[in-house]
């Protein structure tokens, strides 16, 4: 016991004796800063400012922490827990929670059904957004991998941590029902607030709306993916810290229209309590089909499917055959197609009215006048300029009237925003309340292009509004508001604005306010971060309580259907007005009075000063502030929000007029300093200096930034143009290549129906010869009438005896007892034997594209040679032209100088020159020289002087006989070719013609069919011999099945040009090359013998 003592005792010794050394030699951290202070006590060093959040760098994140929620029925969700941070607080964020399940097929056009329990569900990704064609290459994409395209019905959930029974805001994204996400509502401003944020993803375009209004094809497929969104909801949201008590929808647009359709539909009672609707109603015009039926139609002839007659069977058929990606393909041709034909013929993408889901029984104007709907609180109202994103889509044909009457120019605007029925009324009231009688003789496309845009706005936005509210507002509190406000960023900022003058907000610019989307709009301003703040608390504070703003007098509930209501102003000194009237002074025309009762209204457009007041002529403006700056989407022009922000009325209530004159000035607070210390005064000059260079730095900093963002929008329009035009390039390529394939087939079926036809003739030909040759060698001498008579008894007899048998076995098939085993093992079969066929089919078409595709690549190979070779050939003969036309330069000044050699020795030596001789006779008296070709000739010496013509002349009686000579070969080769084939056919056509006429046959049928049947066996003989000496047909002396697959194909296509020339076609080639062609070539050319000559000649 003593030793085992002593060992822990000095082990504790040992222990305490290392824990004394480290703690002495251990710095103390108050002498550490107390030395630094007194180093740093003559010069002060401001701490440097924190960078703000976009320019800070990026560290490298950790694997996200997983937030699980327990949901019956659902499973385990597994989401993101601290997806982000907002106002200090981890945010959790359930990403792609699957509401719903599509069917297959014909079923992605019909209603979804639940989604079963999943057990562990995985929420830390978003799904992808629905089928749209801005998207179609990842639809093809991810078809190509087998990926289910149609699986998007899901939620995202964002709550913060440890949420419980808060107010939820369900997002409904929208724009034009044919694009967009879930993925549009980001919490980064909205859960600044203590509020669940949650967004749905809902069939689009062809798979949500696209109708025939049977059962098969109910339309109106979204308003039933969103009821089944707000069920899963109701059910499920305690479990994520959401009150299903205190649910608002919040519709953007076209999202607006469905929410609003949902609720007038009365299907989802007790679903939601609130509506917020921006910019959309279920009564706007441009989201409703009336001609259902005819968008089928049109649609079934864009995607290759047969049209929509007594059965629409075929069609259904065809619709759930077709791939995801080619049925948004088919609607992006109808949409590009008929966009400009103008509203009536757009279709695929809206509300149907009488579906056999019981959305819409009725139209929705009529739903709205029903007192028993739409009795929940609600926010709606639009942007100021929400039009003219359509407006800008078909401004150009606005450009191109030519009239100086407005007539002609409103009639544009309602071919694409009204419905036909609707187009007197609205061309009245516009040339009533909108245009003078001066622009019915004076009008232009600039002149009344923002009357033009006032009348879409009103058709589209204000009076669906105004006839939503009309009756509702008196059961229910209905807050109006409009958004005016012009910021720095557009929803649509990327796209063009062809309008003559900038705009103020457009459609769905209220939501870059309360949402960080796009994502080129996140990063706002001070001014417009102030703007978002208020209106996302003014939201907030509506799905919280009922009530957007609690202070009295700011934003009242509407008390007609025209106000008062809240503007959201351009100005920086007060953003809020509130105004008496939403059509700014104009009355909506009287559209639905089969459903409204007009006496019930509580407007009071009864006298005509307000008529005469409120009109607003559109008049020339000289100084026209947009020309500097056409597109009023990427500038930030105040010239122009001038001209439109001062229409409103001088009446309007503003409370906050007062607000700055009553602020009572509070006096600047001194700041502590100590003056009598030099050294603070210079660290705080060196600190505000540094602060400024900072600023300045930032500032530039953010210039450079927002110049590298225009630049690649630029660059990404750029790429985007050029991507338009490839794919573009490629359809064209594309339609050349079936056009091209098309034309073959065509040819191909041409020559095999003349191949038929040449068969069956010969066929029939060799029958009657036979035929003829049978009724010569037979001996009517020899024939016995009653041999024959008792032989066509006994073949009576024959023939009684078999149908008896036939009839006895129909009988005992009728009689014997079904046997289902033996019924199904026949379906079986069958079915078996049709996929075996329907295989053979598939494998018979690939080889046919393999086949068109080699082809289509050897036709371009052999284009691309061609051209290669003319290139060369244009190339070598323009250096031929070059060279020779230097040779005869040099020719001709060498002879030059010759001839003024010998000239000048002639004067020298025999011709003195006399001046007074005339110039004729000092012509004759000279010695005549020979031209150039005769000084040619004569140099030659091993040709005579008429060469040319005699060795042309040569040439050709020899180019002549070579030419019949080959003629002669080719036909002596060909007569032997088909001697030899003759005898390879038809090897014993001479013992089989005296074998016929040795056996005597009964009658002329037996006669053909031993005929048939020795043809037969000679084809097969000589099959079987070509198949043993040919190794070609041996698919083992390949190295794989592909190979003999392609020699195959080329055996073939030698076949078929051999029967081309043994009928004749040998006179389709192309002509063996001879003296005509060598003639054609070289003669073209003056002179161009001779030039040949001359090269060959030594130089001189």
């Amino acid at each position: 016991m003593q030793p085992l003592l002593s060992w822990v005792q000095l082990l504790a010794l040992a222990l305490c004796v290392c824990q004394i050394c480290a703690l002495q030699t251990r710095p103390r951290t108050d002498d550490i800063d107390y030395e630094l202070s007194e180093e740093n006590e003559g010069s002060f060093t401001p701490q440097p400012l924190r960078p703000p959040p976009w320019q800070e760098t990026p560290q490298p994140q950790e694997a996200p922490q997983e937030a699980r929620v327990q949901v019956p029925g659902v499973g385990d969700i597994v989401g993101i827990r601290g997806y982000k941070t907002i106002s200090n607080r981890p945010i959790n964020a359930f990403l792609g929670v699957r509401y719903a399940q599509v069917g297959g097929g014909l079923g992605r056009f019909q209603q979804a059904r639940p989604v079963p329990f999943q057990g562990r569900v995985d929420a830390t990704t978003a799904s992808p957004n629905c089928a749209q064609f801005p998207e179609l290459q990842r639809l093809q994409t991810a078809e190509a991998r087998g990926e289910n395209v149609d699986d998007c019905l899901t939620l995202n959930i964002y709550a913060p941590e440890g949420a419980r029974d808060l107010p939820v805001l369900v997002f409904v994204h929208g724009e034009m029902l044919f694009d967009g996400g879930a993925e549009e509502a980001q919490p980064d401003y909205v859960l600044e607030n203590e509020i669940v944020l949650v967004s749905i993803n809902y069939r689009l375009a062809p798979f949500g709306f696209l109708s025939a209004l049977s059962e098969q094809l109910p339309g109106n497929v979204a308003l039933s993916d969103i009821h089944l969104a707000l069920e899963w909801l109701q059910r499920n949201l305690p479990y994520f810290g959401g009150n299903s008590g205190k649910v608002t929808l919040v519709g953007q647009a076209g999202g607006a229209t469905l929410v609003h359709a949902l609720s007038l539909s009365g299907r989802a009672t007790n679903l939601f309590q609130q509506l917020i609707l921006q910019s959309g109603t279920a009564l706007n015009p441009y989201l409703i089909d009336e001609r259902p039926l005819e968008t089928l139609d049109t649609f079934a002839r864009l995607a290759r499917c047969p049209n929509a007659g007594r059965s629409l069977a075929p069609l259904y058929d065809c619709l759930s055959r077709l791939p995801t990606s080619q049925v948004v393909s088919a609607f992006e041709q109808l949409f590009q197609q008929n966009e400009a034909r103008g509203l009536s013929f757009l279709g695929g993408f809206k509300l149907v009215v009488g579906d056999p889901l019981g959305y819409l029984p009725e139209h929705p104007a009529a739903l709205a006048a029903n007192s028993a709907n739409s009795t929940v609180p609600m926010i709606v109202g639009a942007a100021k300029d929400a039009s003219a994103f359509i407006l800008s889509r078909f401004y150009d044909q606005i450009q191109r009237v030519q009239s100086q009457n407005v007539s002609d120019f409103i009639n544009v605007v309602l071919r694409h925003t009204a419905p036909p029925s609707q187009h007197q009324l609205w061309l009245d009231w516009a040339r009533r309340e909108i245009f003078s009688q001066e622009h019915d003789r004076t009008a232009s496309a600039y002149s009344v292009s923002q009357g033009l845009l006032e009348l879409s706005n009103m058709i589209l936005y204000r009076a669906p509004v105004i006839y939503s509210i009309r009756l509702s507002h008196k059961k229910s509190p209905v807050y109006l508001y409009t958004f005016d406000y012009r910021g720095e960023y557009h929803r649509f900022g990327h796209l063009d604005n062809p309008l003559p003058f900038g705009v103020d907000a457009s459609l769905s610019d209220d939501s870059v306010y309360l949402f960080p989307y796009p994502p080129e709009a996140s990063r706002l301003n001070p001014v417009d971060k102030s703007l978002s703040r208020a209106l996302v608390t003014m939201w907030v504070n509506f799905a919280v309580t009922g009530i957007p703003n609690q202070n009295p007098g700011v934003w009242p509930k509407a008390t007609s259907e025209y106000g008062p209501f809240l503007r959201f102003t351009n100005s920086r000194q007060n953003m809020l007005e509130l105004d008496p009237h939403f059509g700014d002074g104009l009355y909506a025309p009287n559209l639905y009075g089969s459903y409204f009762n007009t006496t019930n209204s509580t407007t009071t457009a009864t006298t005509t000063t307000t008529t005469t007041t409120t009109r607003r002529p559109y008049v020339y403006n000289p100084y026209p502030s947009w020309q500097q700056s056409p597109y009023g989407y990427n500038t930030t022009t105040t010239t122009l929000t001038t001209t439109t922000t001062t229409r409103r009325p001088t009446y309007a209530y503003n409370p906050y007029a007062n607000w700055q004159q009553n602020r009572q000035p509070q006096p600047p607070q001194a700041f502590p300093r100590r003056p009598t210390d030099p050294a603070y005064e210079r660290a705080q000059e060196i600190r505000r200096q540094q602060v400024i260079r900072e600023q300045q730095e930032r500032e530039q900093r953010l210039r450079e930034q927002r110049e590298r963002e225009q630049q690649q929008q630029e660059n990404q329009r750029r790429e985007e143009e050029e991507r338009e035009k490839q794919r573009l390039q490629e359809q064209r390529e594309q339609e050349a290549q079936r056009e091209l394939e098309k034309r073959y087939q065509m040819q191909r079926e041409k020559l095999q129906r003349e191949q038929l036809q040449r068969e069956q003739q010969e066929r029939e030909q060799r029958e009657q010869e036979a035929r003829d040759e049978w009724e010569r060698n037979r001996e009517p001498a020899q024939v016995n009438p009653e041999e024959q008579l008792e032989q066509r008894e006994r073949e009576q007899r024959e023939w009684e005896q078999r149908e008896r048998e036939q009839r006895e076995r129909e009988q005992r098939e009728r009689e014997q007892p079904f046997q289902p085993a033996e019924q199904d093992e026949r379906e079986l079969d069958d079915r078996e034997q049709q996929e075996r066929e329907e295989q053979q089919r598939q494998q018979i078409l690939e080889e046919q594209r393999r086949y068109y595709e080699e082809r289509q690549r050897e036709l371009q190979q052999l284009e691309q040679e061609q051209r290669e070779q003319q290139a060369r050939e244009q190339q070598e003969l323009q250096e031929q032209q070059q060279r020779e036309q230097e040779q005869r330069e040099q020719e001709e000044r060498e002879q030059q100088e010759r001839e003024q050699q010998q000239r000048e020795q002639m004067e020298g030596g025999h011709q003195p020159y006399e001046p007074n001789q005339p110039e004729e006779d000092q012509e004759s008296s000279r010695r005549p020289y020979p031209s150039y070709e005769d000084y040619l000739r004569r140099d030659d010496e091993e040709e005579p002087a008429n060469f040319e013509p005699d060795s042309e002349q040569s040439s050709n009686r020899n180019y002549s006989e070579e030419q019949e000579r080959e003629q002669q070969q080719r036909e002596q080769l060909y007569r032997e070719q088909q001697e030899r084939e003759r005898q390879s056919h038809n090897p014993t056509d001479d013992e089989e013609d005296q074998q016929d006429r040795r056996q005597p046959y009964q009658t002329y049928e037996e006669y053909l069919r031993a005929n048939a049947e020795a043809e037969a066996a000679v084809a097969a003989a000589a099959a079987a011999a070509q198949e043993q000496t040919d190794p070609e047909n041996d698919p083992s002396a390949y190295e794989n099945y592909e190979d003999y697959i392609r020699a195959q194909e080329k055996r073939q296509e030698a076949e078929e040009r051999d029967r081309a020339v043994q009928e004749g076609w040998e006179d389709s080639r192309p002509e063996y090359p001879g003296y005509r062609q060598f003639v054609s070539n070289h003669h073209n050319l003056p002179q161009n013998a001779k030039q040949l000559r001359r090269q060959q000649r030594p130089k001189l």
